[in-house]
C-alpha cells in the first residue's frame, strides 16, 4: 500500500544542478525550463525469521562448547577440526645430536595441543570434556573446497576411529597459580596431552622423510591430516578460539658445549590451512512462528531475518521518477529476560539478496553498496539503519522489466517464476576494515559471525515501513 506522507516541490535551474539516477549514472538537465519535483512516500514491507541450516565456515576463528539461551529456550553446540601449518623446509637438528631413548631410537619426550582463546561465554568454573581424534589420511580436507557449518565429521574420520585422548577442563585454569592465571602476560589456553607415540611418529617422519616437511601440503598429506576436537560432555561454556598449536617436545645436545637443550617443534592452525567449526542448534524451529510481532537474528548459523522489498509498489505511478533515497530502519526489542546469561546482540549486519547469500560468503565478497549492504547497531536509537537502498531497489526493478520483456511475461508471471526476486536476508557478520594513508576506510572481509549473538527485531506479523524519496523532472 502506498501512503503519501509528504509532498515537496522545488525549482532548481539546470545550470546550477545535475540530477543523479542510480540506474544509468548521471542525467544532465539542459533546459532552463526544467524543474525537479520531489516527493516522499512510505510503504509497508514484511519480514520473517528463516533458518540458516548451514553457512560457509570460513571464519579464521573456531568455537568449542555448548551453551543455553534462556531468552529463547534454545541451545547451540560447537566443535571444530583443524589442519596444522609447518614452516617451509622445516628440519630437525642433526640426527646424531638428538637425545635418543634407551634403545637408541628417536623418541619424543611428549606432545600436546594448546588451544588458545581470548574470549569465552558462560561460566568460568563449568567443567567441559573434549575428545581428540586424528582425521582420516585417506580423506583430506581440501583447500579448493568450501566447507559449511553442518560439515559431516564422520566423512573425515577413519572407520572405527577411537579418540587419541580426552581432556576435562574449565575456561579458567585453576591448576595454575593465581598470580600466573591473572597475569597480563597469560594467554588462556586448554592444554591437551596427546600420546607420546603420536609425537614420536612426527619426529621420525621429519628425520626419515624431510621432503614431507617442505610445506604444509606435504605435511598434511603425509604426516598429520589434522585433528577433530569433539565436545564429549558439559554445557554452559563456549570458547572463542584464536589458534591451536601442536607442540612436539624433544631434547638435543649442543655439539660444542656438550649441553643438553630442551626443544619444541610447533605446528599451528593458521589461515594458510583449514579450520572448520561444526554448529548444531536446538530449538530454533519454535522461533519461526509467523504470528510473532518480531523476527530473530541468531548466530552462529542460526536464524536470519528475511525482508520482502515492495519494489512493484515503489515504482507504481513512479515509472519515470528516480529514487533519491530509500531508508529502512529495523528496531531492536529489548530483552524480555532478566537472566544474566542472555546472549549479546549482534553489532553488525549484512543485507544481501536471498538468492546470493551463499555465494557472497563462498566467494569472500565484501558489501558493494549495490546489491549488498552492511550496517552497525546504533545504541543511541536501539536500531539498525540502512540509510539508502535506492540502487538495490532500482536494480531489482530493472531486472524484472528486462526479464518480462525477454520472456514475454506479465508482472504476475515474473513474480510467480521468481519468488525470491525481491527478497533480501539480514544476518549477523564480522566486518574487517582497513584505513589507507589517505584516511579512507574500506572493507577487507565480511564473514559470518560465529560468536554467540541474539536479537529480536520489530517485524513478523507487524509490517515494517520503508521511506522513499523520489525526484522527477518536468518542463
Amino acid at each position: 500500500m502506498n501512503y503519501r506522507t509528504a509532498f515537496m516541490a522545488c525549482t532548481i535551474l539546470a545550470a546550477v544542478c545535475t540530477g543523479c539516477d542510480e540506474d544509468s549514472g548521471s542525467v544532465g538537465i539542459t533546459d532552463w525550463a526544467d524543474i525537479i519535483t520531489s516527493s516522499e512516500s512510505a510503504y509497508d514491507l514484511h519480514s520473517r525469521s528463516v533458518l540458516l541450516d548451514s553457512v560457509v565456515a570460513n571464519s579464521t576463528k573456531s568455537y568449542l562448547g555448548e551453551v543455553y539461551d534462556p531468552e529463547t529456550n534454545t541451545s547451540v553446540r560447537a566443535e571444530f577440526l583443524s589442519q596444522f601449518y609447518t614452516i617451509e623446509n622445516y628440519s630437525l637438528p642433526a640426527y646424531e645430536r638428538i637425545i635418543k631413548n634407551a634403545n637408541g631410537e628417536l623418541e619424543a619426550d611428549s606432545v600436546d595441543v594448546r588451544i588458545y582463546y581470548s574470549n569465552y561465554y558462560g561460566s568460568a568454573t563449568n567443567p567441559m570434556k573434549i575428545q581428540v581424534y586424528e582425521l582420516d589420511p585417506n580423506h583430506i580436507l581440501r583447500e579448493d573446497q568450501t566447507y559449511y557449518s553442518d560439515i559431516n565429521i564422520d566423512d573425515y574420520l577413519p572407520e572405527g576411529a577411537t579418540p587419541l585422548c580426552s581432556k576435562t577442563f574449565t575456561s579458567a585454569d585453576y591448576t595454575l597459580p593465581d598470580a600466573e592465571r591473572t597475569s597480563s602476560n597469560h594467554y588462556d589456553n586448554v592444554r591437551v596431552r596427546l600420546p607420546q607415540s603420536f609425537g614420536t611418529r612426527i619426529l621420525r617422519a621429519a628425520h626419515e622423510h624431510p621432503e614431507w616437511f617442505m610445506n604444509s601440503w606435504q605435511f598434511i598429506h603425509h604426516v598429520c591430516p589434522g585433528l577433530y576436537f569433539k565436545l564429549h560432555s558439559g554445557r554452559g561454556t563456549m570458547l572463542e578460539l584464536d589458534v591451536a598449536a601442536m607442540n612436539v617436545y624433544f631434547r638435543y645436545r649442543d655439539a660444542e658445549k656438550d649441553t643438553i637443550y630442551e626443544a619444541v617443534s610447533r605446528f599451528s592452525a593458521t589461515p594458510e590451512v583449514i579450520q572448520s567449526t561444526r554448529i548444531q542448534n536446538d530449538g530454533l524451529e519454535a522461533l519461526l512462528d509467523p504470528t510473532l510481532p518480531y523476527t530473530y537474528l541468531k548466530s552462529p548459523a542460526g536464524i536470519a531475518t528475511e525482508v520482502t522489498l515492495p519494489v512493484d509498489e515503489i515504482f507504481l505511478n513512479h515509472e519515470g521518477d528516480s529514487i533519491n533515497r530509500a531508508r529502512l530502519i529495523l528496531t531492536r526489542l529489548n530483552s524480555s529476560s532478566q537472566d544474566e546469561n542472555v546472549l549479546p546482540m549482534p553489532q553488525s549486519l549484512l543485507m544481501v539478496r536471498k538468492q546470493a547469500l551463499n555465494a557472497f560468503f563462498r566467494n569472500r565478497q565484501v558489501a558493494d553498496g549495490l546489491t549488498s549492504y552492511t550496517t552497525y547497531f546504533d545504541a543511541n536509537y536501539n536500531n539498525y539503519t540502512f540509510t539508502n537502498l535506492s540502487v538495490l531497489i532500482s536494480t531489482l526493478h530493472q531486472e524484472k522489466l528486462n526479464g518480462m520483456k525477454r520472456y514475454g511475461l506479465t508482472s504476475q508471471q515474473w513474480n510467480d517464476a521468481h519468488p525470491d526476486w525481491n527478497k533480501v536476508v539480514l544476518t549477523p557478520v564480522v566486518i574487517t576494515t582497513n584505513t589507507s594513508n589517505q584516511g579512507t576506510t574500506s572493507q577487507t572481509s565480511v564473514t559470518h559471525n560465529f560468536s554467540l549473538t541474539s536479537a529480536r527485531l520489530v517485524g513478523g506479523s507487524k509490517p515494517l515501513s520503508i521511506q522513499v524519496i523520489y525526484s522527477s523532472y518536468k518542463r
